[in-house]
């Protein structure tokens, strides 16, 4: 019969071995002493399916049991032989693993027993495996019996130092973690958290390790420790989410606000003796600080501090949609201001930017966009508006630069304006009331621009390299 098909039957179903061994390592109580931790079962498939394909391979018939076999070097029992020692060392008796095998090679048979219908076929694969078992099974009681009793002791002091040794390492581990780190068991209670979570909400000055080495006999709910957060962690307990994410903002006694992501996370434990949620926070305060800066500047400008060109070109793709009908726009350009960079220096020029920038900022609402969309242009949108609306901000820019020319003289301030009305989501309309009130401002600024220099004249012979100093 062909090797090859129990083969490649083998090797393409390692997902089912590893489930089916698992089910029955859990039916039957094995996980109490397994790894919680899945890979470690695709690790023990895996080797013994390797070790079983090489003895397929190998074999051309079934490998019995003779009477003088040499099982102390049988090369098809080298990876249970192994595993069996390493299983010794940890405490592992020889009855439990001796169970547990009977477990794996049930599982592989029950592969065979669902996927070969031919009888006769199907007998030959399953006594296949089954020998392949007997062997690693008496491989391994032979290499066990022939170990004294101070052996086995020694065996088992070295590997309890070292399970010492890897406890220690992973507590530091653990307690070294910067972020805060909580772990619940099954029922919300808190069993452990690191040195970092302990200072964020204990408060006090207990050192690492604290709570892993203490003796305390109530383990709180996370109700108690985090009121604040119990809401949205049963509805993830709850559910069937593998791990869910939250930001929060978090105050600390000495009321600094804090901000946070919190990850909930299921504890990977296949076996089910250690079920429970991880409890991750990461402190996003500074990130958050620093995208909130940088977005600010994305949109504004950095001279005035009005909205630029890109938040405004953004703003009018919003109000065309023509939920905000009518629209105003007004168009703002500065009078004269390379004038003043020429005579009197940028640093001149600015204080102009930023007064013109200030005075028309007063003239309008939070929900009006004011921008400085260019060197010296302004432009200012107005949702929801009508042409009165749009003429009475007009007409208040005027009144306030008057009032400023009168009262700060040495900042000589004029400008020029036009403004439109109209409905964007129109075909083409919005930029139709961009352009006329282009128009309109490029019309004014003709004449304004020999008043302008006449004040910047009188001004500059009045008050000489005094003009335009930024009032403090």
């Amino acid at each position: 019969m062909s090797r090859q098909i129990l083969s490649d039957l083998i090797e393409n179903n390692q997902s089912f071995l590893v489930k089916r061994v698992l089910d029955y390592a859990k039916l039957h109580n094995y996980t109490k002493y397994t790894s919680t931790l899945e890979e470690a079962w695709v690790a023990s498939i895996t080797g013994l399916s390797k070790a079983l394909l090489n003895a397929i391979a190998i074999n051309a018939q079934v490998p019995e049991i003779e009477v003088d076999h040499d099982f102390a070097h049988n090369p098809m029992a080298y990876f249970g032989i192994e595993e069996a020692q390493k299983h010794r060392q940890r405490g592992v008796t020889q009855e439990m693993f001796l169970g547990l095998m009977k477990y794996y090679c049930q599982s592989y048979l029950d592969l065979i027993m669902q996927s070969i219908q031919d009888q006769e076929q199907r007998h030959f694969y399953m006594l296949w495996v089954t020998r392949f078992f007997d062997h690693n099974e008496i491989s391994f009681c032979s290499e066990w019996a022939a170990q004294t009793k101070e052996t086995l002791v020694a065996e088992l002091q070295v590997t309890n130092r070292n399970l010492t040794n890897e406890k220690n390492k992973y507590v530091t581990i653990f307690e070294s973690i910067p972020n805060p780190a909580m772990l619940l068991d099954d029922e919300n209670r808190c069993i452990n958290m690191n040195y970092a979570a302990h200072q964020l909400f204990q408060q006090n000055h207990q050192s690492p390790g604290y709570i892993y080495y203490s003796t305390l006999s109530v383990q709180p709910q996370l109700n108690d420790l985090l009121p604040w957060l119990n809401a949205e962690f049963m509805d993830f307990y709850q559910g069937d989410a593998l791990e869910f994410s939250l930001e929060e903002d978090f105050e600390l006694p000495n009321q600094e606000q804090r901000n946070y992501i919190i990850k909930f996370h299921r504890m990977l434990d296949v076996s089910d003796k250690f079920e429970g949620t991880i409890i991750l926070f990461n402190d996003i305060t500074d990130r958050k600080k620093i995208e909130e800066q940088l977005l600010h500047v994305s949109f504004h400008d950095i001279l005035t501090g009005l909205y630029n060109r890109n938040y405004m070109e953004q703003e009018l793709i919003r109000v065309s949609t023509g939920q905000y009908n009518p629209v105003g726009f007004i168009s703002i350009d500065i009078d004269g201001l390379k004038l003043v960079n020429d005579n009197y220096g940028h640093d001149a020029g600015d204080t102009l930017l930023v007064t013109v920038a200030q005075i028309i900022k007063k003239c309008f609402g939070d929900k009006d966009i004011v921008a400085r969309i260019g060197g010296d242009e302004f432009a200012v949108l107005i949702p929801l508006s009508d042409a009165i609306v749009v003429q009475k901000g007009c007409r208040e820019i005027y009144e306030r630069v008057a009032e400023h020319n009168l009262v700060n003289l040495t900042i000589p301030v004029s400008i020029s304006i036009g403004w439109s009305v109209g409905n964007p989501s129109d075909s083409g309309n919005l930029n139709e009331i961009i352009k006329a009130a282009d128009r309109m401002m490029y019309v004014e600024k003709q004449g304004n621009r020999l008043k302008y220099i006449t004040l910047f004249r009188e001004r500059s012979q009045e008050y000489g390299q005094n003009l335009f100093k930024p009032v403090l």
